[in-house]
């Protein structure tokens, strides 16, 4: 079978693509062809780690710090990105931060921590998409199965993720004369490093339980019988990025193997 290389000529931009969801998706376009660059926070050696695994399928990888909560950060980011490649294609806002905090204990500087990357920053991900991005483009955002399910301690993130949904109905009205898609990526259940550290707040007891205990009830959430992998949301990704996803937009993609929590 002759292998995928349709974002072959393509620049993609993927946030928070040091680890994780944000890896396996840059590595997804990469392997389709596409030349990526990756924006890192605090780990350069990650992110060049990631960079040198893209390299390998003969495509070209750049790796650029900016806190995406920061204006001026994300503007310079996109400027280094087209001066390296000459343009850009897909543009994935995926970094973000989780947060679980009591209702009588959050105070307005944790909802102006999280909103600042999971809102703000996400919207001055889409300016800069909007300024530099070429026609006929994809922009993709996260969200979270947590946006549209009740989890207790999560209202301050779980708002942060149902604005994303508003934000990309609207947004895509406002890139649609451009053809340029927007749509949304939202989570659940999925191993990587953010899982491991937070996947014990999700289940009643949880601070009590082995991992393999987690994952096996986490694992009967979804009719397939699984938690989900970074590659599972990257597979996603790639289809927005391709071709056949032209008609697409405004959406929100829940990728997470059916499962919803109760």
């Amino acid at each position: 079978m002759a292998e995928n290389k349709e974002l072959t000529g393509k620049v993609a931009l993927v946030t928070g693509g040091s680890r994780g969801i944000g890896a396996a998706i840059a590595l997804k376009f990469a392997q389709r062809g596409a030349d990526v660059a990756i924006n890192y926070i605090s780990s350069a050696t990650a992110a060049e780690s990631v960079a040198e695994a893209i390299r390998a399928h003969g495509v070209r990888a750049m790796t650029v710090k900016a806190d995406i909560s920061n204006e001026t950060d994300v503007g310079a980011m996109f400027q280094d990105v087209v001066r390296e490649f000459g343009r850009l294609d897909i543009a994935v806002s995926n970094s973000g931060i989780e947060h679980f905090g009591r209702l009588d204990e959050d105070t307005g500087a944790d909802i102006d921590r999280i909103f600042a990357v999971n809102v703000k920053g996400q919207y001055f991900v889409a300016q800069q998409a909007y300024k530099y991005m070429e026609d006929y483009g994809r922009v993709m955002l996260t969200s979270s199965i947590s946006a549209v399910k009740g989890v207790p301690r999560h209202a301050v993130y779980a708002a942060s993720k149902a604005a994303i949904l508003g934000m990309a109905k609207c947004l895509a009205v406002d890139f649609g004369p451009r053809n340029i898609t927007v749509n949304v990526l939202a989570a659940g259940g999925v191993k990587t490093d953010m899982y491991d550290h937070n996947a014990t707040e999700y289940i009643p007891g949880g601070e009590n339980m082995t991992a393999q205990q987690i994952e096996e009830l986490l694992s009967k959430w979804s009719p397939l019988g699984r938690v989900g992998l970074p590659e599972d949301v990257a597979g996603v990704a790639a289809l927005i990025a391709s071709r056949d996803s032209q008609w697409l937009t405004g959406q929100t993609f829940h990728v997470s193997g059916g499962a919803y929590m109760t």
